[in-house]
């Protein structure tokens, strides 16, 4: 059986090997608001949730007022250590990475809650400085946005984290006393006050103006909760928070009606255990945009968590993409053969080669289309009638990282073509793709159909074809071995692809050698 080295990262691969760990593995954040134990599988460069639980024990309530961890947030959270226990152990989680943040690391008691929370859970806990927490909460922008380069801004509940990156590397960081809880707490519930305070704290952050129009990457529960507020309010198509973006101008109004009392904003899409902390949240947001001035504000579902999970990894395992090696690994839960989605870029490499889209570069074009070619069978065991959407939904709506929601619609848009579907599915919203774009999507999707027909999505049989773009017409090249193939579905699916881009189209019977093949 050929070997197909289609691309960098699959050589990488080959190399390096899968990267998965002997069993899922743990991390429980122990945050000023809530305690949370996330389960992962998957690869360790793209970690998948198994398992995600939190419980809002409200432990910088307590320090900030009595500055002690005590009464019913103590006892809520020795409880919940007795159940993440007990959960971690049914899921075979080996290894958990335990850690606590400003809460813990103000109380006065904080060793001896700490050791008595490690000796339930039967693990070490360490304790975060405000300076790891924010290096940490950069990793975790910085594993699923890999070209991040910006601010970098986690609000918890007792302190607000800021990290400067760029080149996959933190540059600078700090850490500041203006969580939600602590906020409330030192200003006595005004608003006026908290803006004051909010505002001298970040003057003493010099570097902050490196991240004048870049984009903002917002980090924490509350701003999540802020965000899913605002796609609501904007109807926005898309329900998916990680990578949400937002320019500037647009967020600052919005905050500045969260602000406002007399505003009504319908928060009801917000948790009901974060909606009092939102205009804090809102305040916050608001005099760091003034301070920076950044192009974006874009929304990041990872944050210290995933950072431990970063920090981890080998420098030689960070560079691997994490889309394609999500998709990779997609392809082997769910797709026929994901050795096929090697040889289908190879021979889709010339599809985008003269042409551009509107909504990312040439370079981000062919990846997204590497992509698609690993996953382009996932939806092969559903309904025929449903194929196209059911594809449709887990581009949109998967745990991918390294991806925007308009490449998610160009992907989902794309695949579906894979399948009988009709065009203009999106419909019309901020998502929808330019008319030359959908066209690319289309002609993807159809070359992805056409190449079904041809191989049944099975390896093996592709290297015995070419498809090749040039001189005004698309030209399939069939090795005469597998004249057999010849029928009206390919005439008809290869002049559907040349209709798409306004090309004639050619069948060719004749030899057919592979370079990429080893």
């Amino acid at each position: 059986m050929s070997v197909y080295k289609t691309e960098k990262f699959a050589d990488a691969l080959n190399r390096l090997g899968a990267l998965r760990p002997d069993a899922p593995l743990g991390v429980l954040d122990i945050g000023s608001n809530s305690v949370r134990l996330v389960g992962y599988s998957g690869s360790a460069r793209t970690p998948l949730p198994i398992y995600n639980e939190r419980t809002f024990c409200r432990l910088g309530e307590a320090v900030s007022a009595t500055g002690r961890i005590e009464g019913a947030p103590y006892e809520l959270a020795i409880q919940t250590f007795h159940r993440f226990h007990g959960i971690a152990a049914r899921l075979g989680i080996g290894n958990l990475a335990a850690f606590a943040t400003a809460a813990v690391r103000d109380a006065e008691n904080s060793d001896a809650f700490i050791a008595e929370a490690e000796a339930i859970l039967g693990h070490k806990i360490r304790i975060l400085s405000g300076e790891e927490e924010a290096v940490y909460s950069a990793d975790g922008v910085m594993l699923s946005i890999p070209k991040a380069d910006g601010i970098v801004a986690d609000l918890g509940g007792g302190s607000l984290e800021l990290a400067r990156v760029h080149d996959n590397q933190t540059h600078q960081w700090a850490s500041l006393p203006l969580g939600v809880l602590a906020l409330n707490q030192q200003s006595g519930g005004d608003r006026e006050l908290m803006a004051q305070q909010v505002s001298a704290a970040l003057q003493e952050i010099s570097w902050l103006s490196d991240g004048k129009d870049l984009p903002l990457y917002v980090v924490g529960g509350t701003w999540r909760n802020l965000a899913k507020v605002h796609m609501d309010y904007e109807n926005y198509p898309l329900d998916v928070l990680h990578q949400y973006s937002v320019p500037t101008k647009e967020m600052t109004r919005f905050t500045r009606a969260l602000m406002d009392d007399e505003t009504k904003v319908d928060l009801s899409q917000s948790s009901s255990n974060r909606r009092d902390a939102l205009p804090i949240a809102a305040i916050v947001l608001d005099k760091l945009t003034e301070a920076v001035r950044p192009k974006d504000i874009i929304v990041s579902a990872n944050a210290v968590r995933e950072g431990i999970l970063y920090s981890m990894l080998e420098h030689k395992y960070r560079k691997l993409d994490p889309l394609l090696l999500a998709c990779e690994e997609m392809a082997e839960r769910l797709c026929k053969s994901a050795a096929y989605g090697h040889e289908l870029a190879a021979w889709t490499s010339e599809l985008f080669t003269s042409r551009h889209a509107q909504f990312a570069s040439d370079k981000e074009l062919n990846r997204l289309r590497m992509a698609g070619c690993l996953i382009s069978d996932l939806a092969w065991a559903s309904h025929p009638s449903f194929r196209a959407e059911v594809v449709r939904q887990t581009v949109l709506t998967a745990p991918f990282g390294g991806i925007d929601h308009r490449s998610r619609v160009f992907l989902g848009h794309a695949l579906s073509y894979r399948h009988e579907v009709g065009e203009g599915w999106y419909g019309a919203n901020q998502l929808s793709l330019a008319p030359e774009d959908e066209k690319l999507a289309q002609a993807f999707g159809l070359c992805l159909r056409l190449a079904h027909s041809l191989s049944a999505s099975l390896p093996n049989l592709l290297p015995l074809t070419k498809l090749t773009f040039g001189g005004g017409k698309v030209v399939l090249t069939i090795d005469p071995s597998q004249a057999e193939l010849l029928g009206p579905i390919i005439d008809n699916r290869l002049s559907r692809i040349a209709q798409v881009l306004g090309l004639d189209s050619q069948v060719d019977l004749a030899p057919v050698k592979n370079k990429n093949a080893v």
